[in-house]
């Protein structure tokens, strides 16, 4: 999430496309980890379906420099989609 957020830090265009996206009272941390939890969900219906064709809907829409930030939520996804499928695991928190 570190390396996620130095890149939107470190790119105007990056950082105004999350402005847009993300609520005034919205944390971007808590945004990304609102994103990666959504995506969380998608890859539980990975088996289904084509990521490839899922990220297009997702990003599809936005200017092409947000591919950037698919690539770093992609793992934090990842990590999610793990734990929930671990029995009895713990809430993820961060």
């Amino acid at each position: 999430m570190e390396e996620l957020l130095k890149l939107i830090q470190s790119d105007p265009a990056l950082w105004e496309i999350v402005e847009q996206l993300k609520s005034p009272e919205e944390e971007p941390a808590d945004f990304f980890l609102n994103v990666a939890n959504m995506l969380s969900v998608e890859l539980e219906d990975l088996h289904r379906t084509d990521l490839s064709d899922k990220l297009a809907a997702l990003f599809g829409g936005l200017p092409e420099p947000a591919y950037k930030m698919g690539r770093l939520l992609l793992p934090v996804a990842r990590d999610i989609w793990m734990m929930k499928s671990i029995p009895n695991h713990e809430a993820i928190k961060d």
